[in-house]
């Protein structure tokens, strides 16, 4: 039977033991009656109580919702908790397995109710996860779905739970009780692709926020103003919040655009991203680490989920939406710089050597620590070196997009500009010492003025001779802002003028936060 959503409560009931005891009253003096003892509860013996649970899953082939071909899959590796009907205590816990399937002993002849939260859970030695999803317009609550109240009896018995899409064949008539399973299982299925490899992994925790109210509108997170779709690493742990407003944008059925979302999980949880971050599309030429990065998450949701399109539904009846190919990149103008380059890299090295030495790249040493910031350049060279007998699968991969490959990280031999000569050489030697080096930005790629573009940022790179402290200084032209800062493995310092480095490579990174012209450029000195 369908099931109704309900919250999971942090708070267990706890019932307390109470021993009773009776008191003998003397009677005449010296009798010798029977000892009055205290009357125990006769123990019951427990019953195995299984069952199925499922969700109901609305397809999207090709960019929009089919209703019509909605499936019922099992709800996997979920928590599973049977409670007191009468006081709420805890009586057993279990998980659901692949098939759904649950299995678990309670007392006899008690009125229970059986909750499954959207909830993966496993503690220990790895493999380990946490991760629930919860409506962040509902103080952050858990979602769950439970029976109403039923007795065990005395026997063997079954209890079968199905969550409901709500789907009431024009609009959504009742509870959309199956959006969180859906997303939960889409993170499930991610997480079975990275264990394919990587059996002991020990995934770091992850909250995922979903509501029928969160909205296309930015403001307060807590009415479901999210704006989109999107990761976000915080000091407290790793969220996604997804979009659920029927007739506007909702993706708990779109398992590419989940599945994207948790590959920015995994780049902030075992690799590295340096991406800008903000608005974006395969039509634009875009900075190379929002390149790799949004590339990245396209071309990983096809390598997880098993699909060659990505899609996203939308708008009235959830009936429009898109859908990319990530089998190849774009028709013109392909390169380091456009994110349907890197996707179709990603994908077809995929399909072409496996996922093992594309997740041992990601996750190893040299990819994650180097000085270059995150993008194929980069990537390529880890490549070659974590699995030289696959370099010529992706070297291939490579010249199909315009794109440089070798062993160079910093892509020196890389003649594709997109069109913009400003952007090459990929990274500009800078002399330390007191001479100047230029930093050429241009917003001629940014029309919006959205300031993650080709030519947004210039790069420099730089080797510290000793370790020390270091002086920068970045001066801009009139009607310039000058914004900066040093990476190795990530950022090391922003717009800090005075920064202690060990000796080694670095990568200086600058841009002009007016975004002002179509050519600025910055004078650097190192000292």
């Amino acid at each position: 039977m369908r099931q109704g959503i309900s919250f999971a409560s942090g708070l267990m009931a706890c019932i307390a033991a109470v021993l009773l005891t009776a008191c003998g009253g003397g009677g005449g003096g010296g009798g010798g009656g029977l000892p009055f003892l205290p009357v125990l509860p006769v123990p019951t013996t427990p019953v195995a109580l299984s069952g199925t649970a499922t969700y109901e899953s609305v397809p999207n082939p090709g960019g929009r919702l089919v209703y019509a071909d909605t499936s019922v899959k099992p709800v996997r590796g979920a928590f599973v908790e049977v409670l007191d009907a009468t006081s709420g205590s805890q009586l057993a816990t279990t998980s659901t397995d692949d098939g759904g399937a649950y299995v678990v002993n309670v007392p006899a002849n008690t009125a229970i109710i059986v909750r499954v939260r959207a909830q993966l859970t496993r503690t220990g030695s790895a493999p380990s996860w946490d991760v629930t999803v919860r409506d962040n317009t509902q103080s952050n609550a858990i979602y769950s779905m439970q029976s109403s109240a039923f007795s065990t009896g005395g026997a063997a018995l079954t209890r079968d739970l199905r969550a409901g899409s709500g789907w009431g064949g024009s609009s959504y008539t009742s509870q959309r009780v199956s959006g969180p399973f859906a997303v939960m299982d889409t993170i499930y299925t991610a997480m079975q692709k990275v264990l394919s490899v990587a059996p002991a992994t020990a995934f770091p925790s992850l909250k995922v926020f979903w509501s029928v109210n969160n909205t296309n509108a930015s403001g307060s997170i807590a009415l479901g103003q999210i704006g989109t779709t999107f990761f976000v690493g915080r000091s407290s742990g790793a969220e996604i919040y997804v979009l659920g407003k029927e007739d506007v944008d909702t993706d708990e059925f779109d398992a590419p655009v989940i599945a994207h979302e948790w590959g920015h999980y995994y780049q902030a949880s075992f690799s590295r991203d340096d991406s800008t971050g903000g608005a974006h599309s395969t039509s634009e030429l875009i900075d190379r680490r929002l390149a790799f990065s949004e590339g990245w998450g396209n071309g990983w949701s096809g390598i997880a989920l098993g699909r060659s399109n990505y899609v996203d539904s939308g708008g009235p009846g959830q009936a429009q939406g898109g859908s990319l190919d990530l089998t190849r990149g774009p028709a013109s103008n392909p390169g380091w710089f456009r994110e349907s380059s890197i996707q179709s890299i990603f994908w077809n090295l995929n399909q072409q050597v496996g996922f093992r030495p594309i997740h041992d790249t990601m996750t190893g040493f040299q990819f994650r620590s180097g000085a270059p910031v995150t993008s194929i350049h980069p990537f390529a060279a880890a490549f070659n070196a974590t699995a030289p007998g696959n370099a010529q699968a992706l070297a291939a991969l490579l010249a199909g997009q315009n794109i440089a490959g070798g062993s160079d990280a910093y892509g020196s031999s890389e003649s594709n500009d997109g069109g913009l000569p400003i952007v090459l050489p990929m990274y500009k030697p800078a002399a330390i010492g007191g001479s100047v080096t230029q930093a050429c930005v241009t917003n001629a790629a940014d029309p919006q003025r959205d300031g993650n573009k080709l030519g947004s940022f210039a790069y420099l790179r730089f080797t510290a001779p000793a370790s020390r402290s270091y002086q920068f200084v970045v001066s801009p032209p009139v009607g310039a802002s000058a914004n900066f800062a040093i990476y190795k493995g990530g950022v090391v310092s922003r717009n800090t003028s005075s920064v202690n480095l060990s000796a080694g490579d670095y990568v200086l990174v600058v841009n002009d936060l007016n975004n002002s012209a179509a050519s600025t450029c910055f004078n650097v000195t190192i000292q």
